[in-house]
């Protein structure tokens, strides 16, 4: 029982570690960057902490917008104060879209849907991002280039979180997170992180942006779906990583990462079975541990093995985080190191984390809970003031 154990353990860490090594091996910047008009599609609610870093952001770009579409859900929402006091950090127009409200999709969708109907025949390329990013001063050019020079017709990036000051369920989250952003692509083929993705101009009429959102409750999953069903060209821009400062504490990153596996189950549930297997043959190192313990020579064997190729991944992951452009302090560095050489006690987490997406009926996101029965099943149980999570 050990050697079976102990096997199965080392082989999904051993499967980890070969994505880092892959995906570091093929991580460099584009050769290739080109100009044209990109208009960039932001829906937000609430005040946000770091909105005023991601204005200044996206004022640095390399290839400048030619404008900011924000969609809010109503004039009453604290977001849209925010983004009137943050504008002229913009050097290109801002226009501010009242999306109103809906209940049989998710505020996003709303939101996103009246912003669309702005897009026009001048725009090469349209960009969908997240506030919650801190984009480098390339990332617009990197992201765009392939759906303007007609390489793909979507390309995608992936967050990765910079962890100063995060708390013990958030750096567990991060691990979870770093190991996806760098796992195998073929899982995850054909999927888009709507945090980060170019739209062509053909491919935007193509796709028909505001019918694929009309009942969704994941806009990143309606995209992927609808892409899909269209045979277009899909593109994962490995050097588009961004940035993710932490914001909240740790209730907030486990809600978050919840929230984001109950869309992979309800959307592609076959990816979702895919990483609770991964998780769960990684996860018996801690049975190991516990034979180890008992002083089973052999399980203490396995265990150090195990810990090993842990602290490689984690010292891989630092690497990749500093090529992104982030310099952690010690402690983050730190944290995440011992998570890596902790496997028995990390990869049980990370299993738990991923039994807390089993249930996908109800699903909260910002102020609004939603009842999510299927892909375009979704309605709106209860709506709190925007920017009141609780």
């Amino acid at each position: 029982m050990t050697i079976a154990l102990g096997t199965t353990a080392l082989l999904a860490t051993l499967a980890w570690l070969a994505g880092v090594i892959w995906f570091i091996r093929f991580f460099r910047p584009p050769a290739i960057e080109v100009p044209g008009q990109v208009t960039l599609l932001l829906a937000v609610t609430g005040r946000t902490e770091g909105l005023p870093q991601l204005f200044a952001a996206l004022a640095r770009q390399t290839l400048r917008p030619r404008r900011l579409l924000v969609a809010v859900e109503a004039e009453t929402d604290p977001a849209l104060d925010q983004v009137r006091e943050l504008e002229h950090l913009l050097p290109f127009p801002v226009e501010i879209v009242i999306a109103g409200l809906d209940d049989t999709r998710s505020q996003k969708a709303t939101n996103m849907m009246a912003a669309c109907a702005r897009v026009d025949a001048g725009d090469d390329a349209l960009v969908l991002l997240d506030a919650d990013i801190l984009p480098q001063d390339h990332w617009l050019s990197w992201l765009a280039t392939p759906a303007m020079n007609g390489a793909a017709d979507v390309v995608t990036g992936y967050r990765w979180h910079a962890l100063d000051g995060a708390g013990p369920g958030r750096h567990v989250v991060a691990w979870l997170d770093r190991s996806l952003a760098l796992g195998p692509r073929f899982l995850a083929s054909g999927l888009v992180w709507g945090g980060s993705v170019a739209v062509s101009r053909d491919a935007f009429a193509r796709m028909d942006l505001p019918g694929a959102l009309s009942r969704t409750f994941s806009t990143d999953g309606a995209i992927s779906r609808r892409a899909r069903a269209l045979g277009l060209r899909v593109l994962t821009r490995r050097a588009v990583l961004l940035p993710t400062p932490p914001e909240g504490g740790d209730r907030e990153a486990i809600a978050f990462k919840t929230r984001q596996l109950q869309i992979v189950h309800v959307y592609v549930p076959s990816l979702w079975v895919w990483l609770g297997v991964a998780l769960h043959a990684e996860a018996l190192a801690l049975p190991v541990a516990l034979l180890g313990v008992a002083g089973d020579a052999v399980a203490l064997g396995f265990l150090a093995a195990i810990a090993s190729v842990g602290l490689l991944r984690a010292a891989l992951h630092d690497r990749v985080t500093r090529a992104v452009g982030i310099r952690e302090g010690v402690a983050a560095r730190l944290a995440q190191l011992a998570l890596g050489a902790l496997a028995p006690v990390t990869a049980p987490a990370a299993a738990s984390l991923f039994w807390t997406s089993a249930r996908t009926r109800v699903i909260r996101w910002r102020h609004i809970d939603y009842e999510v029965l299927g892909p375009e099943q979704v309605r709106v149980l209860h709506r709190r003031t925007p920017g009141d999570a609780a």
